[in-house]
This record gives structure tokens, sequence and C-alpha cells, in this order.
């Protein structure tokens, strides 16, 4: 049976009897221009009126038939871009209304019912079609260059927590703690009016709000708002689990930080003081600890029975909330928690601590670490509170950055160390992107391209 995952209302302005649905290509299985077609990699949607009421609806697998008013008049597939599809004017700005239909490179089936100038259209997945030679491709290389070899790196539906059923009774993940009033220096009138015009959505900007939505008009407005409501509820289904995440700014990705989409990250991180001591090492988890991880082929990590899950990042011992497995179901509702969450499970904002380097110019390859390494600094539980006379219990601070982990470099003088990983874009705010680290089948992604694309 299939399941609804999200849904999208807009409506859209027509220009010339015509609007835009962005996100997808490829498309096939329509043969008249009647209602939909495709020019130059972008669909049109035809409709005679000066607005269209458009409802976009996700499913994990083929819906059932629509019963409202309306009939079927395409079906079609297409091909996610990057997973993001929204609708929007020919000729003008869009509402800043988005939505993730699932994983990128996957080919989707395509409902379009037809009810006057009313449009409703249905996304499910069908099957994963990447291919590092195309989807992946480096910047700047000629139009002909060929890959050195085509890397299969096919991936199954359960494999991506974008498809996972949330369900409507699971609470959302609780806001980030607010940043301090230095960070963000506001007088009390601008930040009293920018309060009541976010609302929930004030607790999770990762940057300044800026000042001139006080000033902008009503049109101006309202885009920014959908563009960070969307954004924040593609960034909770993107990390459904609240694994820790990091914030970079928008340089630090060379390729267009679309949610969604998993790079390699390369970072100069100082290296931690020995001075707070050693820690226990946190084991890690059974399908991700084996070192022979980063030579295997993806069909071997695909082909386990059961649901993946990620490490959490304080390890088994940790006193902390374990996050849930994929397969998992809903979590109790909330009252406390605001819609729209994607931060960590903590409702205060994580630290990122980041591990000592070795000790010598050697290459270290970690495949999915999932904890610090000894003089990391350790940091204390919220709910713990050290007796007196005696020393607090300590517990490892979460780690990032840990897919496929490499310490390319140390620089002993300036006390840091480059660490290369992969990670996947949840969100972009303001030239701020907000990444965690990659889950198997997207780092099964980048791995492939890498080596279709090595250089000789």
């Amino acid at each position: 049976m299939a399941h609804l995952l999200d849904t999208l209302d807009d409506e859209v302005p027509l220009t010339y009897g015509q609007f835009m649905l962005r996100g997808v290509s490829g498309l096939q299985g329509v043969d008249t221009r009647v209602h939909m077609a495709e020019l130059d990699r972008q669909i049109y949607l035809y409709a005679s009126a000066e607005h269209s009421r458009v409802r976009v609806e996700v499913w994990d697998g083929p819906p059932p038939p629509w019963e409202g008013h309306g009939k079927l008049v395409a079906d079609a597939r297409c091909v996610a871009e990057t997973g993001v599809v929204a609708v929007t004017p020919y000729m003008f700005a869009g509402s800043g209304r988005s939505v993730l239909i699932g994983p990128a490179f996957f080919e989707y089936g395509l409902h379009l019912y037809a009810h006057n100038a009313e449009r409703l259209l249905r996304f499910w997945p069908i099957r994963d079609v990447f291919d590092p030679a195309l989807h992946l491709r480096p910047d700047g290389l000629d139009g002909d260059a060929k890959p050195v070899e085509t890397v299969e790196a096919r991936s199954s539906l359960h494999d991506w927590v974008s498809t996972r059923v949330l369900g409507s009774a699971e609470a959302p993940l609780p806001p980030a703690a607010p940043k301090a009033e230095e960070e963000w220096p506001l007088d009390h009138e601008h930040e009293v009016r920018l309060a009541e015009l976010l609302g929930d959505l004030r607790q999770r900007l990762m940057t300044r709000p800026p000042t001139w939505l006080l000033d902008t008009d009503e049109g101006n407005r309202s885009r920014y708002l959908n563009e960070l409501r969307s954004s924040v509820a593609m960034a909770r289904r993107l990390n459904p689990d609240g694994l820790p995440t990091i914030q970079l700014s928008f340089g630090e990705l060379v390729e267009r930080p679309h949610p969604g989409l998993s790079y390699r990250l390369w970072q100069w991180r100082p290296i931690a003081s020995p001075a707070a001591g050693p820690v226990p090492a946190v084991p890690l988890a059974a399908d991700l600890a084996s070192p022979e991880r980063e030579a295997a082929p993806y069909a071997a990590v695909a082909a386990s029975p059961e649901p993946r899950t990620a490490p959490h990042p304080g390890g088994p011992a940790s006193p902390g909330p374990q996050p849930t497995p994929y397969a998992a179901g809903p979590a109790a509702p909330d009252p406390q928690m605001t819609p729209f969450a994607a931060g960590p499970a903590s409702p205060e904002r994580q630290t990122t601590s980041y591990a000592a380097g070795p000790s010598s110019h050697e290459r270290q390859t970690t495949s999915y670490a999932a904890g610090p390494a000894a003089h990391e600094p350790v940091a204390l539980a919220e709910h713990e509170q050290a007796a007196p006379g005696s020393a607090p219990e300590r517990r490892p601070a979460p780690e990032t950055l840990t897919a496929e982990r490499e310490v390319r470099a140390l620089d002993a003088l300036r006390r840091r160390q480059l660490v290369t990983g992969i990670v996947t874009v949840l969100r972009e705010e303001n030239g701020v992107v907000e990444v965690r680290d990659a889950l198997p089948a997207e780092v099964a992604r980048v791995l492939a391209a890498e080596r279709a694309w090595a250089l000789d």
C-alpha cells in the first residue's frame, strides 16, 4: 500500500497559458502537448486561465486512483535532477515553495490530473538511475570527455531516509537553541518585529535575520518565508534521526549546495590540545565498522536485509536518546516541540569538537568513524550533576565529518589538520550551508563518481 509522504499547494500565475515544473527532466510517456510537454530539458504545463491552482503529492509507491474532480491526462515518467520540485510562473518569480519528492537521480512516475485550471501532480519513485559519468560529471571537462570506467552504484528505495514515512503523529525534532544576542546585534524594536514576523521559524535560522524583511513589499516577504519554511521541512526529511550537523560558508562547497546531494568536503580543522586526557573509544555500528567498507562494492552494502542505521554520535553508552532506525515507527508527539524543525536531537545546539590528528604525515583513512579519537575534548551531559568533591562523568562530544574520513595533511605549527569526508546538504540560507555526514547509499554515489573520473 502506498503512503503519502508530503504535499505542496501553490497558486501559479499563467503567461501565454503556461507555467513551469522545475526539478525534473527526461519526460517520457506524454504523447500530446495539450497539458504537458518538455522543451530543452524544461517541462511546461498548460492551462486556459490567468492562474492555476496546483497541488503536488509525494508518494512512496504507485498511488491509488484520484477520487476527486478531474481526470488523468498524463501517465508519464521523469528523472529527478536534485530531488527538489517546484512549480513556477513562466516569466515571473515564483512563490518560493518547493518540496522534496525523494532521492536525486531516481526515475519517478508522474500522474497529472486536470480539472478546469486546477492541476494535481503525483510523484512516486520507480528506480535508481544514477550514472556517475552523467550525474556527477566534474566541472570544466570537455563535453566529449569519457570517464576512466563506469562504476555501478545502484541503490534500493529503503536505503534513502527521504522516503521514510514520518506519519502525522510523529513529533518533529526540537528546535536548536536561539543565537545569543551578541551574535545577532539587533535593537529591541527590530528583534520584536522580526520575531512576530518569523514566528516558529525564528528558532530555525542559521544566520542573522534579514532586516530588509521589515521594509520590503508583501510579495518579497512571503517568498522569503516560503523558501525558509520549505528548506526547513526538507532538512527535517533529509535528517529525520537528528544526526549532528555542521554549518559551512557557501564557499567551502565548490559545487552548488543543492539539498539532498552529497559531496566530498575538505576542511582545515584545529588539532585539540591533549590536556583534556584520553577518553575511551566509542564502538562502531556493526554494519559500518568493517575495514573493507571502502573497497567493497555498493552491491554488498545494498544486499543487507536489515534496515540501515547511522551510528549515534554519542555511541551505545551515551545516556542521551538514541536515533530512530530507518524502519522504526513514529515517535510520540510532544506539545513542546515546534513544527518544521531539522536540528540535532538535543534541544541545545550541538558543539562540534575535532579529533586529534595522527602523529605522522602518513595518510589515515577511516570509513564511517563514529567517535572522537583520544585527547579529544569531551562534553558533560546536561542532566549529569557532579557530586561534591568528585570528578564529573565525561562523555565524548559528537563528531562530524566521519563518512569516508581521511586526514590528508598536518600543519604542526598552526596546530591544524586537513580533513576530508563526504557530507550531504540539508539546506542553504543566506550563504550558510547545513550538512550532515553522508549515509551509505549517498557515500556510494560519490565514491563511484570518484572512481569513474579518477585522474590518470
